[in-house]
C-alpha cells in the first residue's frame, strides 16, 4: 500500500467556500444517528493545565463506524481535534478558539490531512443547534429565536436556523448599540428584534440561544420565572448563563454526550453543585426515530462540542474541495 500524501488545509477561507449549512446539518443529523446506535467511540475531552487565566487546551478523538456488521462494525474514520482557548486574544484581536483537525486513513491508520477547525468548529456548533431545534423545538409557524451574545456563534447560528425556520424572527439581546448595529449590517435583509434588557428577551422567544464568551463565574441571563411553557434553550457556555434553580422547572434536559457532561460537571466554573443528572442523549432520541416533540415542553439542551462532528465535517469539506 503506498503511503498517502497528507493533505494540508490552513485556510479557513477555503473551508468556509467549501462547505453548506445545508450539507453540514445533514451530516451532523446523520452523526447524531450513529452515535444513538453506539457506532462511534468518543472518549471525554481531556487536556493539560496550562496555568493561564481564562484559557485551556483540550483533546478530543473519536472513532466512527459503518452500519452492517454487529459483531464487529468496520472502522470508517477515526482522528483527532486539538483545540486552545485564550480569552485574552479577544483584546487581541485573535479568535478565542483555535483548532486543528488531523484524519486517519482507517485501513493502515496513516494520517492523509491536516485541516484547519476553526470555521468547522464555528459552523458544526450552530448545526448541532439546528439539528436539536428541528426535533426540540416549539411546533410554530414563526419562531422568535432570542439569542445572548452577537459574535461570530450569534452569526453562524442565524444561518443555520434560517435554513431550517426560514420565517423564524430573531430576538438580540444587547449591551452596546454599537456591536449590535454592525451585527445587523451582516443580516442587511433581517428584520431583528432587540433589546437592552434580557427578561425580555427571554420572555418572549421560543428558542433560547446563549452563546457569550464563558463569565468568571456563573452570571445567569435565564430564570425560570421568564420562560415560556413551551420552549428549547440551547446555553453554549453550559450552566453558566442558566440561573442555577432554573432545573427543577423544565421538562426535560438533553446532551450530546452525556459522559462529556458528567465530566464538565465536576467544573464549578461551567454548572452549579445543583446540576442535574442527565439520561438523554439527543443521538439516541434521533436514532430511534422517535417522534418528534408535539406536547407543550420546557426542554434544555447541553451541547458541550464533541469532536464527532468536527471529524465528520472536516471529511466533508475535504471531499467538496477535492472535487
Amino acid at each position: 500500500m503506498q503511503k498517502p500524501q497528507i493533505k494540508i488545509i490552513l485556510d479557513d477561507n477555503k473551508i468556509k467556500k467549501a462547505l453548506k449549512i445545508k450539507d453540514v446539518i445533514k451530516v451532523i443529523k446523520e452523526g447524531f444517528r450513529k452515535k444513538g446506535l453506539g457506532l462511534v467511540s468518543l472518549p471525554p475531552k481531556t487536556g493539560p493545565k496550562l496555568n493561564i487565566a481564562g484559557a485551556f487546551a483540550e483533546s478530543m478523538p473519536v472513532a466512527v463506524f459503518k452500519e452492517g456488521r454487529v459483531t464487529q462494525p468496520h472502522l470508517q474514520i477515526f482522528g483527532i481535534k486539538w483545540q486552545s482557548a485564550y480569552k485574552s486574544n479577544l483584546k487581541k484581536g485573535l479568535p478565542y478558539l483555535n483548532n486543528l483537525i488531523i484524519l486517519n486513513e482507517p485501513k493502515s491508520g496513516l494520517p492523509y490531512a491536516i485541516i484547519s477547525g476553526n470555521w468547522i468548529t464555528a459552523i458544526r456548533t450552530a448545526g448541532v443547534s439546528a439539528v436539536c431545534a428541528k426535533y426540540l423545538a416549539p411546533k410554530k409557524r414563526e419562531l422568535i429565536i432570542g439569542i445572548f451574545g452577537l459574535g461570530l456563534q450569534a452569526y453562524v447560528h442565524v444561518l443555520a436556523f434560517k435554513v431550517l425556520f426560514p420565517k423564524a424572527k430573531f430576538f438580540l439581546f444587547h449591551h452596546d448599540s454599537k456591536k449590535l448595529n454592525i451585527f445587523k449590517k451582516k443580516f442587511p435583509k433581517e428584520r431583528f428584534l432587540s433589546s437592552n434588557n434580557f427578561h425580555g428577551v427571554v420572555k418572549n422567544s421560543d428558542i433560547i440561544l446563549s452563546a457569550t464568551t464563558f463569565p468568571k463565574k456563573i452570571s445567569p441571563y435565564i430564570f425560570p420565572q421568564d420562560l415560556k411553557k413551551d420552549v428549547l434553550i440551547l446555553p453554549l457556555e453550559y450552566g453558566s448563563r442558566i440561573s442555577p434553580n432554573l432545573y427543577k422547572y423544565v421538562d426535560k434536559i438533553y446532551t450530546d454526550d452525556i459522559a462529556q457532561y458528567k465530566l464538565k460537571k465536576k467544573i464549578k466554573y461551567y454548572f452549579p453543585s445543583n446540576a442535574p443528572r442527565i439520561k438523554n442523549e439527543i443521538g439516541d432520541l434521533i436514532a430511534k426515530k422517535r417522534n418528534k416533540k408535539t406536547s407543550s415542553k420546557r426542554i434544555l439542551v447541553f451541547n458541550l462540542g464533541i469532536a464527532l462532528f468536527d471529524i465528520l465535517i472536516a471529511r466533508e469539506a475535504l471531499s467538496k474541495l477535492k472535487g
